[in-house]
């Protein structure tokens, strides 16, 4: 994959929005969950998708075995507040 670098604007909630190219490299369309991670002085999105194969993208992610139960948590609360 090329490396794309943009310069973007947050709003005052807080919100961004991935440039149209970006999206397209990565094959993102409509609404989409990601996983955001803080990496020292970096904010890292990851698109996940999970409704088709919900393993395969939790191991895509890489995330070092304490990262796991957060991960689960994480879950387990989106589950509650649908």
């Amino acid at each position: 994959m090329t490396r794309m670098a943009k310069i973007i604007e947050m709003d005052k909630s807080g919100r961004v929005v991935i440039p149209r190219e970006i999206r397209r490299s990565l094959q993102m369309t409509g609404e989409q969950t990601l996983l955001i991670e803080l990496r020292k002085e970096e904010i890292v999105l990851k698109p996940l998708r999970l409704k088709s194969e919900p393993v395969k993208a939790i191991a895509e992610m890489n995330l070092p075995i304490a990262k796991w139960e957060e991960v689960e948590k994480q879950i387990e609360e989106g589950a509650t507040q649908e």
